[in-house]
């Protein structure tokens, strides 16, 4: 996929982060401005340019649920900071009221098509987060599943190939029917087996091979099958795959993790290196407003954990290799443009949290954080630039 006409050399240089994986969590009567607050607090800290914003994946309607039209157009105060993908509230839903493959009718097929066409013209860059195995993770955190080659999903990675979207897509990662690790056999919405899932993800991504697939949250494996042998075998296959990673700390309890203390793990680099164009980064953070409903505000109390591991790990990584999984990958997977998505350095940029600004941008840099300014100063605050020259 060629890169955007208009993306600067500049932009080609900088190795700032594009997080293509970011949900809200409302408040009262949707009110996201306290949530998108949290969000542009935590992207200046640690250096994201912009981030794509989408619904969790729904498997049934909630008393608060929201998708892309609920948000998209309340962004308007950051501008080029954050873009938003569709679905999660609304195909997801669809998809799995109509579970059982074998019971999906003509009619539904249309009108699920229909639903993504709309999406598609409301200016999303995706369609996410979809769904396939979504595994209970917290005792109010849903469990669901489809197979990955769901009729409702072939259509949907039909749609998507004739729209030129990505389909940004949750499937825990199991090569066989297994049991659930005891720490998740507790919660009450796990089953008593877990379906195999890859099989079914491979006659996906080759149903129509012009349609692609970002495959969610490598790094965080819970299950141990998202391994990079895995990955490594279904890219080798399927041109159409790109995995978006969900970057945790070197001693998270979990298998397959990206990186140790000091150095990215060997298979994980060789990986990358055979294939660089496919890996973008996707923290999965949660920015809540406190009174937000849900297991979102639990998973909220980690996202600045994943941010702070996303800078560490970046950091191991080979200078050029770095600038393609921060930024460079998505703009063009998203076929971002400048404009929305804005370059900007992990240069100064805090990799821990820096103190808290007395004031929002009507306090530009008074507490000396000229990171903030510069990000600022992109967005075309005079005050800002000017700070800047004089700190110089």
């Amino acid at each position: 996929m060629p890169a955007p006409a208009d993306m600067s050399a500049h932009a080609e240089q900088a190795v700032g982060i594009i997080d293509t994986h970011v949900h809200l969590i409302p408040g009262r009567d949707l009110d996201f401005h306290k949530a998108l607050k949290s969000a542009i607090e935590k992207m200046d800290r640690y250096g994201v340019a912009t981030s794509i914003l989408m619904p969790p994946p729904r498997p049934v309607k909630i008393r608060q649920n929201y998708d892309h039209a609920d948000f998209c157009n309340r962004l308007k105060d950051y501008p080029g900071r954050f873009l938003c993908m569709g679905g999660g509230g609304s195909l997801n839903i669809t998809l799995h009221t109509n579970r059982d493959p074998g019971q999906v009718s003509e009619e539904t097929k249309k009108q699920f098509a229909a639903s993504a066409r709309n999406i598609a013209a409301g200016g999303v860059v995706g369609y996410g987060e979809i769904s396939s195995l979504h595994i209970s993770l917290a005792d109010r955190h849903a469990y669901s599943f489809v197979p990955a080659d769901h009729p409702l999903l072939k259509v949907l990675a039909d749609v998507a190939a004739e729209q030129g979207l990505p389909i940004d897509l949750h499937m825990d990662a199991l090569a066989r029917a297994t049991p659930p690790p005891a720490r998740l056999a507790s919660l009450p919405n796990n089953p008593k087996m877990f379906p195999e899932t890859l099989s079914a993800l491979d006659r996906l991504l080759s149903h129509n091979t012009e349609a692609t697939i970002v495959w969610a949250h490598a790094g965080t494996d819970h299950l141990g099958d998202f391994s990079p042998k895995v990955i490594r075998s279904l890219m080798e296959k399927h041109d159409n795959l790109y995995v978006s990673l969900k970057v945790v700390g070197p001693k998270a309890g979990t298998p397959n993790r990206l990186f140790s203390p000091g150095n990215v793990r060997s298979e994980w680099l060789s990986l990358f290196k055979r294939y660089p164009e496919r890996f973008v980064i996707g923290t999965d953070g949660f920015y809540a407003d406190p009174e937000g409903r849900g297991p979102g505000l639990q998973f909220a109390k980690t996202s600045e954990n994943r941010l702070k591991a996303t800078r560490a790990f970046l950091s191991l990584l080979p200078k050029e290799l770095a600038a393609k999984i921060a930024h460079l990958n998505a703009r063009q997977l998203y076929g971002l443009t400048a404009a929305q998505a804005p370059a900007i350095s992990l240069e100064g940029s805090a990799s821990t949290p820096s103190r808290p600004r007395q004031q929002e941008n009507s306090g530009l840099c008074r507490d000396g954080n000229m990171a903030h300014c510069k990000i600022v100063c992109q967005q075309g605050n005079q005050r800002a630039c000017e700070r800047l020259r004089r700190s110089r």
